[in-house]
């Protein structure tokens, strides 16, 4: 099945908050009153009833000129993802379409998705909350009306998103970075493409990523590398090992034991006559 993914063009988006209030409503998540940080952006950040938030950097371009970068923050659905290595309950997993998604019965809300993951993005309440790419949709609804597409997707008046084949959406974010390096912003660039296993979200981004609160080349913690992907196997190694060398010891002193009361019947035999 062909990997799916988000597009998002940062050099469209109009930062209107429509995808944030429709993410709300679509996934009927508790609305709180907060207040606006650094300008725009409003909540402050992801939290157990908001997955998804519009980003506002303000930076300075040739000196003078204020520049306000826009993100569209969320789950990037990693490729190779350290939440679903560290889950220990198979609440967050991947699924055939490349998606990292959530089983929220299982969650027993440990955290240890929480501080695995490169981009600090699930939260945690009664049990963890981040986008899943609109499962309830694009797993059910109609491309007749548009309701197999993800809400924020849809509502997007500016046509900053899109959403489908991931290798496409690439296809067609190279294509605009070059249309923008071609109207002078020569540091556009197409944003994780290869990290952690490439991104399930693909933004377009006109500066470099650290203009938008991004890390430049985000990795796994080295803990979860090491436990995950070293030592848990070599325990389970181990453990099989164990196993196998209780078994033989079993398995020797039967025998042995066997052989002693064979020994001993021929002798009292011999004895006998």
């Amino acid at each position: 099945m062909a990997r799916q993914a988000y597009y998002y063009d940062s050099s469209k988006c109009m930062g209107c908050h429509g995808c944030q209030v429709t993410c709300k409503q679509w996934n009927e998540e508790k609305a709180d009153k907060t207040h606006f940080v650094d300008g725009y952006q409003n909540p402050p950040k992801l939290d157990k009833d908001t997955r998804m938030i519009m980003r506002y950097y303000e930076n300075f371009e040739k000196d003078t000129i204020p520049q306000l970068n826009l993100l569209k923050y969320q789950c990037f659905h990693c490729g190779d993802p350290a939440c679903v290595k560290v889950c220990p309950s198979g609440t967050l997993h991947k699924t055939a379409s490349g998606v990292v998604a959530v089983d929220w019965e299982k969650c027993i809300a440990c955290g240890y998705c929480v501080n695995a993951c490169p981009f600090n993005i699930p939260a945690v309440g009664a049990h963890v909350n981040k986008c899943d790419m609109c499962r309830s949709r694009t797993e059910n609804g109609s491309a007749d009306d548009k309701t197999s597409i993800p809400a924020c997707v849809k509502t997007c008046p500016a046509g900053a998103m899109e959403f489908g084949d991931r290798d496409a959406l690439l296809t067609k974010a190279h294509k605009r970075v070059d249309w923008l390096k071609s109207r002078g912003y020569d540091q556009a660039n197409v944003y994780g493409e290869d990290i952690l296993g490439g991104l399930g979200i693909i933004p377009v981004l006109k500066y470099p990523p650290t203009n938008y609160g991004l890390p430049a080349n985000p990795t796994m913690p080295v803990e979860v590398t090491l436990w995950k992907d070293i030592f848990n196997p070599l325990g389970l190694l181990m453990m099989a090992g164990a196993f196998g060398m209780t078994i033989a010891h079993r398995f020797l002193t039967r025998r042995e034991e066997g052989l002693h009361k064979s020994e001993s019947g021929k002798g009292e035999g011999d004895v006998k006559g």
